[in-house]
Parts: C-alpha cells; sequence; structure tokens
C-alpha cells in the first residue's frame, strides 16, 4: 500500500475515490458546484493516452550462449515486440488509427541492434520450430495439443520470417517508421534503468544518465524526443529543473506524484499539469492500470486466457528438453503451453483454447473502454468542459509476454475505438497544453513500485550496495575533472569506466537483489561493473593498464559505442 501523507487524509474528497482524481471536484463536496448542465456535460475532447516501458537490463554474455536471462530478451522479441509491430502494421494497413507512446531504454536498443544477440535469436527460434516437431510426435495422442503446438510453431516461423525478411533484424527501424509517421511517440528515458531519486544529490550522475541515454537514442530514432521517461516513474523535488534544461516538454508520474502535488492541480489526473519552471507532467492513472495488470483480478486473470506459466520449460524432464536447452543452466519458458487458467469439472486446468481467449479479450477491450468513457465524461463535466485525457502507463513486457492475449488486447482496444464517436487514443505530446490561468505546481515525491515510493529499491537487501555505487560515482565525477583532454588509451579507458559505472547504477540489479531466483545474478552483475570501473580507477594511479583486458571488456559489454566520460564531469 503507498503510505500517503496524513494531511491528505484531511481532504474532504479522501474517502471518495473516484472524485480524488479530480480537483476541482472539492466544490462538489462543498455543495458550491454549478448546477448540472446537460451542454456543458457533452465531452468536446476526451481520450486515453497509453504508454509503454520498454526496458530490459544489458544482458550480453559471448562466452555463455544459452544462459536464461539471454532467453528473456528473445521472449520479449516473441511475444511482444514482434506481434505488437505486426499489429501496428495490421491497423495501418486497414486504415484503423491508432496511437500509442513507447519509451525504449538504451539498453534494450542496444540489445536489440546486437550482431551477436541477433544471430543467437535466429537460432532461438530454428530450435524451437524444430522442438515443436518433436513436440507434436510426443502429444500424438492428443489434438487439442497438438493444435496449440502448430500455433506456437506458426507464431515463431512468422516472428523468423519478419525479423529476418521484412525488418532485416532491425525493428526499431519499423518502430522508428511508425513514430516519423505519427502513429507512435517515443519518448527518451535514462541510459540505464537508474533509480534517479537516489542519484539526486549528485547532478552529475543525473546528467550522465539522461546524456548518455539521448546519445543513444538519436543513433536509433530519428525525431526529437519531447517526452522524458523516468524510469519506474520515480520523482523527487529538483528532477524536474534537470528534464527543463535538456529541453523536454512533459514527463510521467505517478498518481499521488500529482495529487499530493503543493498546490494539488485543478485538473487533478485528467491532464497535464505545469511545474513552476514550465516542465508538464501527466500523472498515470492507477487504478484503470490496475484493471489490466492486477495480479488476482487484472485481465490475465480471466479463466480463459493462457496460463503462461505453466510451460514445458518447468514441467518435463531434462532429457525431454535437451534438444531446446540444457537444464543445468536454469529452466525457462518456451513458448510451449496449453493450459488455460480455467478450471474444468474435475478441477483440472482446461486446454486453453485460443478462440474463446479472444472473445474475452475483445470483451475486456470493450469494458475498458466504456469504463474509461464513463469517467472521463464525469470528470470532463465537472471541468466545465475542458479536455480531458487519461493516462495509461504499463511495462511493455507485461503485453505478450506476461500476458499472452495482451498484445490482442491493445489491438482490439484501437479497432473499437475507432467506430466510436465517444472516446479515442492520443499520444502525449498533443496534449500538453499550458493554461494562462493554471496555478503551478511542485510534485511529490513518488515512483509506481508498489509502496508508492522507493522501499522495493532500499531495503535489508541491497542496502550494501549503494556506498559503493555512490563512491565509484563521486570517483568518476573527479576522473572526469582531472582528465578533461584525454585521448588514446587513457580515453578508452576512462569510457570503459563511463560505461560500468551506468551499469552498476541498473535499478534491476538492486530490485533484483529482493528476488531470491534473481539475486545472485543481479549480485554478480554489479560486483562485475564495480570491479571493472575499480580496475580502470586503480590503473590511471599506477598508469598501467592491461589493453588485453580492457579490449575484452569492451567486446562483452560493448553497449554505448560513442560513450564519452566528460559527460560525468561538472558543468561550468
Amino acid at each position: 500500500m503507498v503510505r500517503y501523507p496524513e494531511a491528505a487524509k484531511s481532504l474532504p474528497y479522501w474517502n471518495c475515490p473516484e472524485l480524488l482524481y479530480c480537483g476541482k471536484t472539492i466544490s462538489v463536496i462543498t455543495g458550491n458546484h454549478l448546477a448540472h448542465n446537460p451542454e456543458k456535460s457533452a465531452m468536446s475532447d476526451t481520450s486515453i493516452q497509453i504508454i509503454l516501458d520498454a526496458d530490459m537490463p544489458f544482458i550480453r554474455h559471448p562466452d555463455k550462449p544459452g544462459c536464461v536471462e539471454e532467453s528473456r530478451f528473445f521472449d520479449s522479441l516473441s511475444f511482444t515486440y514482434l506481434p505488437l509491430l505486426r499489429s501496428c502494421t495490421a491497423l495501418e494497413t486497414e486504415g484503423i488509427p491508432f496511437k500509442l507512446a513507447i519509451a525504449f531504454s538504451p539498453t534494450l536498443c542496444e540489445m536489440m541492434s546486437d550482431p551477436l544477440l541477433q544471430t543467437r535469436y535466429i537460432e532461438y527460434l530454428d530450435r524451437t520450430i524444430e522442438y515443436g516437431l518433436s513436440e507434436l510426435e510426443r502429444c500424438s495422442s492428443d489434438p487439442a495439443l497438438r493444435e496449440l503446438i502448430k500455433l506456437n510453431m506458426d507464431m515463431m516461423q512468422l516472428n523468423r520470417r519478419d525479423y529476418v525478411e521484412i525488418y532485416d533484424r532491425n525493428i526499431l527501424g519499423k518502430f522508428d517508421y511508425f513514430a516519423t509517421h505519427g502513429f507512435i511517440e517515443i519518448l527518451a528515458t535514462t541510459a540505464t534503468s537508474c533509480f534517479l531519486p537516489m542519484f539526486s544529490d549528485i547532478p552529475e550522475a543525473v546528467n550522465a544518465q539522461i546524456e548518455t541515454g539521448l546519445l543513444t537514442y538519436r543513433t536509433h530514432f530519428t525525431a526529437i524526443p519531447s517526452g522524458f521517461w523516468l524510469p519506474a516513474m520515480a520523482y523527487t523535488p529538483g528532477i524536474e529543473v534537470v528534464l527543463k534544461s535538456y529541453g523536454f516538454q512533459y514527463t510521467v508520474l505517478e498518481t499521488h506524484g500529482l495529487l499530493f502535488a503543493s498546490p494539488a492541480p485543478d485538473t487533478g489526473i485528467f491532464a497535464s499539469a505545469t511545474c513552476k519552471n514550465g516542465l508538464s507532467v501527466f500523472a498515470r492513472d492507477k487504478n484503470s492500470c490496475l484493471e489490466v495488470t492486477d495480479p488476482s483480478t487484472g485481465f490475465a486473470r480471466a479463466p480463459f486466457c493462457l496460463d503462461t506459466e505453466r510451460d514445458i520449460g518447468f514441467e518435463l524432464d531434462s532429457e525431454t528438453l535437451a534438444p531446446l536447452f540444457d537444464v543445468n543452466t536454469g529452466r525457462r519458458l518456451t513458448g510451449f503451453r496449453y493450459w488455460s487458467r480455467h478450471a474444468g469439472a474435475d478441477g483440472k486446468r482446461a486446454v486453453y483454447e485460443p478462440a474463446k481467449a479472444h472473445e474475452a479479450v475483445r470483451a475486456q477491450a470493450l469494458e475498458f473502454l466504456d469504463r474509461r468513457k464513463e469517467t472521463l465524461e464525469k470528470a470532463s463535466s465537472l471541468l466545465e468542459g475542458e479536455p480531458v485525457c487519461i493516462t495509461c502507463a504499463f511495462p511493455a513486457s507485461y503485453f505478450g509476454t506476461e500476458w499472452y492475449e495482451g498484445v490482442a488486447w491493445l489491438e482490439s482496444l484501437f479497432r473499437q475505438a475507432a467506430v466510436r464517436s465517444d472516446i479515442s487514443f492520443s499520444l502525449p505530446l498533443a496534449n500538453v497544453r499550458l493554461r494562462p490561468a493554471e496555478k503551478r505546481i511542485d510534485p511529490y515525491h513518488s515512483s509506481w513500485f508498489a509502496s508508492g515510493y522507493a522501499e522495493e529499491v532500499l531495503n535489508s537487501t541491497n542496502d550494501w550496495m549503494y556506498p559503493y555505487v555512490r563512491k565509484a560515482t563521486v570517483r568518476m565525477i573527479d576522473l572526469a575533472d582531472r582528465f578533461p583532454d584525454d585521448t588514446g588509451l587513457k580515453e578508452r579507458s576512462l569510457n570503459m569506466a563511463a560505461r560500468e559505472l551506468l551499469l552498476a547504477q541498473t535499478l534491476d540489479w538492486y530490485t533484483g537483489m529482493t528476488r531470491s531466483e534473481e539475486s545472485e545474478y543481479a549480485k554478480a552483475r554489479f560486483e562485475e561493473s564495480l570491479k571493472a570501473f575499480t580496475v580502470v580507477y586503480e590503473s590511471l594511479g599506477s598508469n598501467f593498464i592491461s589493453t588485453e583486458w580492457l579490449t575484452t571488456t569492451e567486446k562483452k559489454h560493448n553497449l554505448f559505442r560513442d560513450m564519452n566520460y566528460r559527460v560525468f564531469s561538472h558543468k561550468k
């Protein structure tokens, strides 16, 4: 549960969640509102904006092909990003309007464009397709399972065709195409998924994350980004000043980041608010998002949806799975999943029925649109016909990877909204509105974690990490100031140190320490990057560094090829 400030609980609309989202509705409670006017209640401009956080920590192990962590990247390509591109292409081909905002993390972009990982992904697809033949033989006596095996094989073959023949391994290029044609808005974000509030007192660290992220953005995308995605939507006062200084027009916060702003915005979470320095901020509608992602009652838990946890990769013996992967390297998803979340009369899970699942998805999309329409109608009426929108932000991997039908649900949203006149989809930049009489705000500390703040990022499992990474950050700033004009081997070494420090700041290593199945890997990756940084730092003191070690490390962590260690220097 989010722990809200006690002062907020004295607000007259605290116990009325529906009205809580609209600061204007204070007058409704006190009885000073205008009488209902049917003309003013008619919606003048109402929309939904969906933002996907496409993030993944940098995972690349040239000497360890087939590791579990690498397979998660392949899963995201197979079940999220390639299906999403197919949906976008189908909508564009049929002339159906759609609007979607995505924040691609630079680490994910670098993985998507890495030749080694591209080759391994194709090999992964080939193994999966070939394994499907043996799986058909194993399930030869069960026609229903055979149909599901064929379905998965068809999807993998389609993925291979799209990835190799249509996109030429460059799926970011297709996302960029949709962005340049006005369908998608791509937000910038930090170089690695850094929890910025933890470094807010070290402005050089925040600057380095933003500048390196921008450099990577310009490598992969055409447009100049207007919006900035804060990793985990983590905000602390002062971040808005930094973002505005880099020319960004807006960012997105969790619900309470705007509701408990000082002063609270009149439009609540139904429009962009403006910080005192002019940066616009949207607030995610947490209730709308939980309707989709709640682990107990969310759409993915519907009875006819595919149970994505029941995968043969976790159920069959090691000998049977050997052609697909070595169980000793860790069990993982394979895509061969046969069971729905619906229990039959005997209490056992029923076989997945794609047709019924997609009927349910269409119904869920309709339900979602109807509820948002109802909310927007009320907001528009209370705000006297002002343009209103609802912001929904999700992890991109939830769609397709965690919720198998998720991409189909998104497509169904756009298709159904296209034939309605009462609701539409929009991009965030189109909803940035500066109102002359609007009061400027100071947003409240917030993040999209369950606690609402930072308990998942700083706790007893990971608090030992921060003294090390903060000390390394201060040392990196010192190095950048001491060696501003160096070239050659020393410059290569300093760039390596900067690169490894950015990797050590990756949020996933800290949150991974709280999950037993990930803690060992997270600890190893954090220590590996800190050790590499320390090697460079100490070598500059002794004036010697092993070129063999430097070259090997550069090849292993080959992201941010245009890294410039000077981004860590004090700004003059």
